[in-house]
């Protein structure tokens, strides 16, 4: 038989012993494993660091009365035309100036005209850590499909 460079022999070394140990159909898949986990705690360790959940407006006002804090990131304008009660209007073109105001012992609630503001404004605080966000789907015009009060 002939020999490798190194002089051992061909078909030896750490992968003729994982061959001999589980056969030569498992030892590959046992690689593919272990480079997948390696992978999966790779994209764990980059991902956001906190989360959102998306709630519909029943939620949103079921916490209002709870006295959860409540952004409406629109504009000043449109947060003038008509807003949810007690909601603050931060807009979510200016969320990296005020994000680190947000308090994160308490639940925040976010929302816009129609939830894709409100939802790169909880995608933001999450990166930033925050854990207690909730998206409001569907916005100003789900809560007021839904015939919930705004106040103008």
């Amino acid at each position: 038989s002939s020999s490798r460079p190194s002089g051992r022999p061909w078909g030896s070394g750490p992968s003729r012993t994982r061959r001999a140990l589980f056969g030569p159909k498992v030892a590959p898949l046992i690689q593919a494993a272990s480079l997948t986990l390696a992978l999966l705690l790779f994209l764990a360790a980059c991902g956001p660091k906190g989360s959102y959940e998306n709630v519909g407006p029943e939620e949103l006002y079921e916490a209002l009365a709870a006295g959860a804090l409540v952004v409406d990131v629109r504009t000043p304008g449109e947060f003038a035309q008509g807003h949810v009660p007690g909601a603050i209007n931060l807009p979510v073109e200016e969320v990296a100036r005020w994000a680190d105001r947000i308090p994160k012992d308490r639940p925040v609630y976010l929302y816009c005209r129609s939830g894709n503001r409100s939802r790169k404004a909880a995608e933001y605080l999450a990166r930033k850590g925050y854990t207690n966000l909730y998206n409001v789907e569907g916005g100003v015009l789900a809560i007021a499909r839904a015939g919930y009060p705004l106040v103008r």
